[in-house]
């Protein structure tokens, strides 16, 4: 059997191989701190990168303007909300809210993996080693990460909006929806990569649990089709 030799080969056959990555890591419980480190180093320097070279003046009035366009306001309280929009504190909250993002999420997933395959797969592993493998599951988001500062790089003129950091999201490919439609951001939310981690959580899976392509889909899978159908069905009838 294939396996990967050492965490950085881990890492690179979660994209090109991930059969063999997760295969090789169920047996290697520390070497999940790689790509916990990368993917959350890598979200930072992203979003400090972007605030160093984005055109602030403009982005803020972006902003405003797409808050102005959903929700009348007055003068007054568009002033209060401008207030909020600074440099500083915008680059920090961003930067350190989308690193701890990835953490918050794997935990919570980690959480499902831990309760669903006890009831569906009876897995013996533990809360920390379901923790670890959605660090495997996630590592292709990277390649998400490298795309949007190619972005920021060939822009050029530093006009990027915090949407164009996601070119591979429905919105962007497909439907070209404004800010103030209620669709928007479902269709943000939805891009590619949602349909990559999916497939390669599967895979891995299969590979820990020994359970069949359609069981380890469907556990994939189901809390991101819960969570856009429940979405869909909010704007359709309430919002």
């Amino acid at each position: 059997m294939k396996m990967s030799a050492n965490p950085i080969q881990a890492c690179l056959d979660t994209i090109l191989s991930p059969l063999v990555a997760f295969d090789t890591v169920k047996e290697k419980k520390g070497w999940s701190w790689l790509p916990f480190i990368l993917l959350t180093s890598s979200t930072f320097v992203l979003f400090i990168y972007y605030f160093s070279v984005v055109d602030f003046t403009w982005l803020k009035e972006q902003m405003i303007n797409q808050i102005a366009a959903s929700k009348p306001m007055t003068d007054d309280e568009l002033k209060a909300v401008a207030s909020f929009y600074q440099k500083d504190t915008m680059i920090w909250t961003t930067a350190i809210g989308g690193s701890l993002g990835f953490v918050v999420i794997n935990m919570l997933t980690a959480v499902y993996y831990h309760i669903v395959t006890k009831v569906s797969a009876a897995s013996e592993y533990k809360f920390t080693q379901w923790f670890a493998f959605t660090w495997w599951a996630s590592f292709p988001a990277i390649i998400s990460v490298v795309l949007s500062a190619l972005v920021i790089v060939f822009a050029g003129d530093g006009r990027v909006s915090m949407q164009d950091l996601q070119p591979t999201s429905f919105n962007s490919l497909l439907f070209s929806v404004e800010a103030n439609n209620a669709w928007f951001g479902l269709l943000e939310a939805i891009n590619l990569f949602s349909f990559w981690l999916i497939a390669v959580t599967t895979i891995g899976l299969r590979s820990w649990l020994n359970i069949n392509n359609q069981k380890a889909f469907f556990i994939a899978a189901a809390p991101q089709i819960l969570i856009f159908i429940s979405w869909a069905l909010y704007i359709l009838f309430i919002a």
